[in-house]
């Protein structure tokens, strides 16, 4: 996998999205897949992003959590940093900085289904409904150590089954911090950063144990 400085912004008629296609049943991703088309079948066939090949799957140590699947275009049909979208460009950006692998991470949505207001906060119901989700994608996870809650949302899902993940998962490192995009002030950008170097960190280590 090649570093994350090496991609950029993937446009709808890029070539990378034909690939992402063509591996959506590649050993690593198709049960995540599997996964999110039962979660659109159950909302009436509405379509969620989909699990890009190009990042770790269920092989992956880190399972980022991002806020929700907003509104479905043709140019966010995957979950992936080469999205053209600022918050794609911020996570690349981030995971270059701190040389991270794409592979290193799978990644969800706190509530993965698209919603009318996602500027709103979710309710008690779409808070539960999204940690349910969350459960099930922790269960597909082969070599799951670190949970990044990144948002409100993402935080606000994990809190509802958070009882049940702590009880399933005692080893787990859960780490909350802001939205990609949620560090506007100085301040917050340097606690972003100093949360993205614990990460580095982390999963340098994690690679050199195993």
């Amino acid at each position: 996998m090649a570093p994350a400085d090496k991609w950029k912004r993937a446009q709808p008629d890029d070539p990378f999205w034909v690939q992402q296609c063509e591996g959506l049943r590649a050993e690593h991703v198709a049960p995540l897949n599997e996964l999110i088309g039962r979660l659109g079948d159950g909302k009436d066939g509405v379509r969620l992003p989909l699990a890009a090949p190009w990042h770790g799957g269920i092989h992956a140590p880190a399972l980022m959590v991002l806020n929700d699947a907003g509104e479905p275009r043709d140019e966010t049909r995957f979950m992936c940093i080469r999205n053209p979208d600022r918050a794609a460009d911020r996570q690349r950006q981030l995971m270059t900085e701190f040389d991270i692998d794409p592979a290193d991470f799978c990644h969800w949505n706190g509530y993965p289904w698209p919603r009318l207001d996602p500027k709103r906060d979710l309710t008690p119901e779409q808070s539960l409904e999204g940690g349910t989700a969350l459960l099930e994608v922790m269960g597909l996870m082969t070599e799951l150590r670190m949970l990044l809650l990144l948002g409100r949302k993402a935080q606000d899902a994990a809190d509802a089954v958070l009882p049940e993940i702590v009880s399933g998962y005692p080893d787990l490192h859960i780490v909350r911090s802001l939205h990609p995009l949620g560090a506007k002030r100085t301040v917050d950008r340097e606690e972003q950063k100093r949360v993205w170097t614990g990460i580095a960190s982390r999963l340098r280590e994690g690679k050199q144990d195993s």
